[in-house]
């Protein structure tokens, strides 16, 4: 089965494709993912965990990433398996960035899978689909929250910077009024430049499971309907 999803974030391609780069920071931006072993290369060991009314999923498996630089685009794929249920998964999720407008990034992304086992049942109710678009939404949310601290670390820095070299500035006039007591010098009770100070950007827990909520009562509650109908149908 194949989806498509796409988001824009505020933020030129640059910046978007740079955040690429750090696999781990962008395997954390999918909500309930994590990697159990650092990254070699481009191969990942990976874990998905997805909880589904009361059951829950956990997959580990080997992964992929691959980047094409000039094109700015690239995929992630792998494959996992949850050994409670004896599910098995194996997909890629191909992305490629996109400038809709100066300053803004689409990302449009391309997600082909398989799935069997005990939980492939819950693929033909639409519950795939539903955490692809879920999973894709909370990634967009996760990432642009990614680059609002990346931006804010880099204003920081500047600002310190700007800071530091104004006060060697100050330094070198205090020198030279030293050398010449007619220079006016600052009150002893003015206040010191003020510094910004660093931003903190609030994350979810990286490696939370992917919760889906009342997904599973709903289409269980489908079924109970598609079976009743069945029941009272006339012979």
């Amino acid at each position: 089965m194949e989806i498509e999803q796409s988001f824009t974030v505020p933020y030129p391609p640059d910046a978007v494709w740079a955040c690429f780069h750090d696999t781990p920071g962008i395997v954390a931006c999918l909500p309930g993912a994590s990697l159990s072993a650092p990254p070699v290369g481009g191969l990942l060991k990976l874990a998905m965990t997805v909880k589904l009314g009361p059951i829950v999923a956990s997959f580990a498996g080997d992964g992929e990433m691959k980047l094409d630089e000039a094109a700015r685009r690239g995929s992630v794929s792998g494959g996992g398996v949850d050994r409670k249920s004896a599910s098995r998964v194996k997909g890629e999720a191909a992305f490629s960035l996109d400038e809709p407008s100066p300053g803004r990034t689409r990302v449009d992304v391309k997600v082909d899978y398989t799935i069997a086992g005990t939980l492939a049942q819950f693929s033909r109710g639409g519950i795939v689909k539903e955490l692809a678009t879920r999973m894709t939404e909370a990634f967009a949310a996760n990432l642009k929250a990614k680059l609002d601290a990346a931006a804010a670390d880099a204003a920081t820095v500047e600002a310190q910077a700007e800071a530091t070299e104004a006060g060697t500035r100050e330094q070198a006039a205090e020198v030279v009024t030293e050398a010449d007591p007619y220079t006016a010098r600052p009150a002893a009770n003015d206040p010191p430049a003020a510094r910004p100070a660093p931003r903190h950007v609030d994350t979810a827990p990286s490696g939370a499971p992917l919760n889906l909520g009342n997904m599973f009562w709903k289409i269980l509650w489908s079924r109970v309907r598609g079976w009743l109908s069945l029941g009272s149908s006339p012979r």
